[in-house]
């Protein structure tokens, strides 16, 4: 019987090799040691509270833990088993003995599997939505770069009308912004804690759950254990999501084959991104831009692989399930492999404006001439008959329209003469269609002002897409700051164009470079991107004109009881009432959603007295105040003062008569060594 085995008690010996083969997922799933390790200390915390550990114990696993995080992160150790859980159970086992062997009580493959797999989608989509955003950025500044140059826009691959070439870049970044919202509601769909299902039947330890979820990135937990060990629906979501999202790469890349063509050459391709040919010495293939079309059909057929899977699977888990990571790696792979090099192989391109403005011929005037025919009275079905038998006149003579003679055009329609022919013009063309969603300067105009907004390029609209119902649709409800665009008015103390309002996933990357000052004075425990993403809709931020110089979340511990964190400005703006006002924007959102009080950890209490703020015991804050603490190297000699407000009064001593199950005595701190963790990821 191999070692590994982890059911050894009921099978005497062991699996066939050929059958042990086909058993085992390490191969695949090993990737997810990680989360597993992070699930791992989660899980021995939470038993420890429920006396399956003792404090020696727990140590002795957490340390256990970090070592062995650190040797995988290295390449210094590698796992063993059947699966990553056994694994790393194996791992740990070597290094803490019985503490290790304690660490699955109550729970069983079939919970972690899903709980890990979440964990894992949930990343993926954050990561995905950062490597959209940049291709997006990339073709926003081709966008700005062709100008004012137009182009014969094509239907059925044929000339039809002339548009700004900034029109057709931003029409695949429509695509792309819908792509990042299918990423999101995948990543939502994710967001649902399966630990504490067991088996089959849920565990008989009552854990807290709901801390755990907040350890593991979770904002909410499964409520039924057959379902939480068998959903794979968001896997499906997140595969259905990368499937749509390697349709609209196929279409960018096909246009961009086009455009790069001998038969069209709009653009030529950089040399760090396309290849020749073995036989034809004078070729320059855009291979790149072919594979973001070809491999839109591995993406498919995992979305439709997953869904065939899970088609008459009886309920609860089923060994067919090992086969979904496969699926969702694949796609998460293909997607990485794909994304990184696009946007640099399009800001690369060099163009060719002779040979765009070449295809602006007069066959793209057609409608306009049908269509200044109606100004005249003319209904459009007769001016559309008389407009199509003139070209098909100068088709059949060899030359352009306003080439026939005049007597034969006026036979066809009075209205063809050469003042109405001269009159028509590329540029009067794309004046008509200025208003939105048209292919004119204005609307041009108007798109990218939005996106260069949207993306944070400084160039656009300061409102931005938020400023109106976009930005509530994007708006999950019940979480903070919903549909609240602009939060507080600048002060006088602050510029003209600051501005506080609910941060963006664009806002992600600034926010950590604000907390990054703040954590190496230990003033911020840090916390990685991935983190940032998970909670991003808990911030605010202060904008000034394009930078975003401040920030403050508001973090819901309780039904009655909110939570002021990760306050910070930046260094060269102190003393213009940022911060104050920061916090003010985050105190009106918890009396906006009904928070009786809110609560805060801080080395600057006259700060949060001045706004109204009092001093608390820090022996009576929740337990969910203090799990970040064991992260902290002053977790032993803390010089933070627990302060508290009560936005309805008497909150505080009618939580302390109604005895609430969350008031609780600080958890003893075991002495653990501090790995450390990177702000940005």
């Amino acid at each position: 019987m191999p070692a590994d085995a982890v059911w050894q008690g009921r099978i005497a010996t062991g699996l066939d090799p050929r059958a042990k083969r086909l058993n085992d997922s390490l191969p695949v799933d090993s990737r997810l040691w990680p989360e597993e390790l992070r699930l791992s200390r989660a899980w021995g915390s939470a038993i420890a509270e429920c006396g399956v550990l003792d404090a020696t114990e727990l140590r002795e696993l957490l340390i256990a833990c970090d070592a062995l995080e650190a040797q995988l992160a290295a390449g210094t150790a590698t796992l063993e088993g059947e699966d990553v859980h056994s694994g790393v159970e194996a791992a740990l086992e070597s290094r803490c003995g019985d503490a290790a062997r304690r660490l699955h009580t109550g729970r069983s493959r079939n919970d972690q599997v899903a709980t890990l797999l979440r964990m894992r989608v949930m990343s993926m989509c954050e990561d995905t939505v950062e490597a959209i955003q940049a291709l997006e950025r990339a073709l926003v500044a081709q966008a700005r770069a062709s100008g004012t140059i137009a182009v014969a826009a094509y239907t059925h691959l044929q000339p039809a009308q002339p548009v700004l070439l900034a029109h057709l870049w931003l029409a695949h970044l429509a695509a792309f912004e819908r792509d990042e919202e299918r990423f999101l509601t995948a990543r939502e769909a994710a967001d649902r804690m399966p630990l504490g299902s067991g088996a089959v039947a849920g565990s008989p330890l009552r854990v807290d759950r709901a801390t755990l979820a907040q350890t593991l990135g979770f904002s909410r937990l499964a409520e039924n254990s057959v379902d939480a060990v068998g959903d794979r629906d968001f896997a499906v979501e997140y595969l259905q999501a990368a499937a749509l999202l390697g349709v609209h790469l196929s279409r960018l890349g096909e246009d961009l084959v086009l455009w790069c063509s001998p038969a069209f050459g709009w653009y030529t391709p950089g040399d760090g991104f396309s290849t020749g040919s073995s036989l034809l010495p004078q070729k320059r293939n855009p291979d790149l831009f072919e594979l973001a079309r070809g491999k839109s059909a591995r993406l498919i057929a995992n979305a439709q692989c997953l869904a065939t899977l899970l088609k008459g699977l009886p309920s609860a888990y089923q060994k067919d399930l090992q086969e979904d990571k496969v699926t969702v790696f694949d796609s998460g792979d293909t997607l990485e492999a794909l994304l990184a090099p696009l946007p640099d192989a399009i800001t690369t391109l060099t163009a060719r404006p002779a040979r765009m403005r070449a295809t602006l011929t007069p066959d793209l005037l057609a409608v306009e001439l049908a269509d200044a025919m109606v100004e005249r009275g003319v209904p459009f079905r007769d001016a559309h008959g008389a407009v199509g038998r003139l070209w098909a006149a100068a088709e059949q003579q060899g030359v352009e329209p306003a080439a026939l003679p005049l007597g034969e055009r006026l036979a066809l329609s009075p209205h063809f003469t050469d003042p109405m022919l001269a009159s028509l013009s590329v540029e009067s063309a794309l004046a008509r269609r200025s208003h939105s969603p048209g292919a004119g300067p204005e609307s041009v105009a108007a798109q990218l002002k939005r996106a260069e907004a949207r993306l944070g390029l400084g160039v656009g609209d300061p409102e931005g897409p938020g400023a109106g119902s976009e930005l509530q649709q994007d708006a999950t409800p019940g979480l903070p700051f919903e549909g609240v665009p602009e939060l507080a008015p600048a002060s006088s103390a602050t510029s003209k164009c600051m501005r506080i309002r609910r941060a963006r996933l664009d806002d992600v990357t600034a926010i950590a470079g604000l907390m990054a000052g703040y954590v190496t004075q230990g003033i911020l425990l840090p916390r990685p991107v991935s983190e940032l993403f998970q909670c991003v809709r808990e911030f605010v931020v202060a904008e000034d004109g394009t930078e975003i110089v401040g920030c403050a979340a508001l973090r819901l511990l309780w039904g009655d009881l909110g939570e002021v964190r990760s306050l910070a400005v930046r260094g060269d703006q102190h003393g213009r009432g940022i911060g104050q006002q920061l916090v003010t924007a985050v105190l009106d959102e918890a009396r906006a959603i009904g928070l009786p009080r809110v609560i805060a950890l801080t080395r600057e209490v006259p700060f949060f007295q001045r706004v109204g703020f009092s001093v608390a015991s820090r022996e009576h804050m929740p337990r969910k105040v203090w799990t970040d603490c064991v992260r902290c190297p002053k977790r032993h000699a803390c010089d933070e003062v627990a302060v508290v407000l009560d936005l309805i009064p008497g909150a505080s001593e009618a939580a302390e008569r109604a005895g609430r199950s969350y008031v609780l005595p600080i958890p003893q701190m075991v002495d653990l060594p501090i790995l450390s963790q990177p702000v940005v990821s």
